[in-house]
């Protein structure tokens, strides 16, 4: 098999998400998939023969074969797998969430930092052109005193070992977390569990943020139907993302205007609404998610979602998940989590 030249990648991991990393690395220039890595055989052959490259069935035969990996195993393996790689020189892209404890996600952090590694982690959201457009607004200066989040859908056969905050609202809090970019000062949650499911499956969370900021985030995969959109209220206006479309759009309210010359003394009148739709550049968020993960590899430039970054997603995520739990269980209804 004749290989390309380039930075020598791998996929850990390729079922249904890692097989689109595999699918983005190969169709990559100046990126060589030397391989793929996974305990079932059948997803190892079908991934290695469709993209031209080796089946490995030990993350061990990856060392000094490649520079970088995504690795897309279930989460409780993240820890395993990415200290072991880090540890062997090797630049890692792990998937959301990059653990499933505070404990190894430091370990992941630690490792990567004395090593010299980058450690992307997998939020793929932060990477939709429209999400990055509405952070280019909050860079020059936008101000956000309200973020509303709704991301529902039907349960998926696809992902059986978290509940919907680590398997969904976790996408949404990443975003509004580094939109607002300020300590959350208190959580306050509520959940459904439907019984033969694992953990909760319906959850809404509020954040107050220790600048006055808020926002609610609603995440379910008991929803017929499939919601994806953020809304946010700004010194601007009132400015909707729709992830899936990728459109971003601004509506504001005229202030009071006083009427014509030749008109009745005294009048005004309400400007009607304007709607303006920001210009976004589509694109597959994964494919750059992938190519800023080569270029950070490459250049030596810090990735745009830390793993500090996404430790602190975590430990929130963490306080909505108890809140949701403690509230649920309790006679008397609400739980606060502050954000100590």
């Amino acid at each position: 098999m004749n290989r390309k030249k380039g930075l020598r990648v791998a996929v850990v991991g390729v079922g249904q998400m890692g097989r689109h990393h595999a699918r983005v690395y190969s169709q990559l220039r100046g990126v060589d998939l030397v391989g793929v890595v996974d305990i079932n055989p059948k997803w190892l052959q079908e991934s290695s023969t469709l993209y031209q490259c080796q089946g490995f069935d030990a993350i061990g035969s990856l060392v000094g074969q490649v520079d970088a990996v995504s690795i897309a195993t279930p989460p409780g393996t993240h820890a395993a797998i990415g200290q072991f790689l880090m540890n062997h020189g090797i630049h890692c892209l792990i998937e959301k969430p990059l653990a499933v404890s505070e404990k190894e996600c430091q370990l992941l952090i630690d490792t990567a930092a004395a090593n010299h590694i980058t450690l992307l982690v997998g939020h793929i959201e932060r990477f939709n052109p429209a999400v990055q457009e509405l952070a280019a607004l909050v860079s020059q200066g936008l101000r956000i005193f309200a973020i509303d989040a709704r991301r529902m859908s039907h349960s998926s056969a696809r992902i059986t070992d978290v509940d919907v905050i680590a398997d969904l609202m976790i996408h949404d809090l990443d975003i509004v977390m580094a939109l607002v970019n300020r300590p959350v000062a208190r959580v306050v949650a509520s959940s459904v569990h439907i019984p033969e499911s694992q953990g909760v499956d319906h959850v809404a969370a509020l954040l107050n943020f220790d600048n006055g900021a808020m926002s609610s985030l609603t995440a379910s995969r008991i929803t017929q139907g499939r919601i994806r959109e953020m809304h946010c209220n700004t010194d601007l206006g009132w400015i909707s993302v729709h992830f899936i479309s990728q459109e971003l759009s601004l509506v504001r309210q005229g202030s009071f205007r006083a009427g014509e010359p030749h008109d009745p003394p005294n009048l005004k009148y309400n400007v009607d609404l304007s709607v303006e739709k920001i210009a976004v550049k589509r694109a597959e968020p994964l494919v750059l998610e992938i190519q800023h993960f080569v270029d950070a590899v490459l250049n030596r430039t810090s990735p745009l979602v830390t793993g500090s970054q996404a430790l602190e997603v975590f430990k929130v995520s963490q306080k909505i998940r108890q809140s949701a739990i403690a509230r649920d269980m309790s006679p008397c209804g609400q739980t606060v989590m502050d954000g100590n």
